[in-house]
């Protein structure tokens, strides 16, 4: 494992990483259905974490169900879908600046989320100051190595 400054990341380009999902977003949660072969893979992943945060969560479609669970998402369409298809609701808030402190979560998940970050390395950083346990981020990068 590497330090997150120094690791490797081959990501997609995006030209504007601040997609507006307040705009384009408000038949997300209708899109994006969750598959349940990635659910299976995720919840063996999450193995016996307890608290888990989200970042950049969406409408929350791979979310785990029997965990505690604390949501991050910037998005005000988004955090509505959430409601909608009775999600727990999100905080509006992101990678940033995630106002909690230093490892209380047990592992943090950010599903199809990186793309849209403009520095990759800091912001796991931030999700790492508030996680103890493993980051899982599925899907995201094409090749990690470090």
């Amino acid at each position: 494992m590497c330090a997150y400054s120094s690791c490797q990341f081959n990501v997609m380009k995006i030209t504007d990483p601040a997609f507006n999902y307040d705009t384009f977003g408000q038949s997300y949660s209708v899109q994006r259905q969750t598959e349940p072969e990635i659910e299976k893979q995720i919840n063996k992943a999450l193995r016996d974490a307890y608290s888990v945060i989200n970042v950049g969560a969406g409408t929350g479609s791979y979310e785990p169900d029997d965990r505690y669970l604390i949501a991050v998402e910037p998005s005000v369409t988004m955090r509505a879908q959430r409601l909608i298809h009775g999600k727990v609701p999100a905080i509006n808030a992101t990678a940033d600046a995630l106002p909690f402190d230093e490892g209380v979560f047990d592992a943090a998940t950010a599903f199809l989320t990186v793309h849209h970050w403009s520095d990759i390395p800091k912001r796991l950083n931030k999700i790492r100051r508030v996680t103890h346990g493993k980051i899982i981020i599925p899907g995201t990068f094409s090749r990690f190595t470090g």
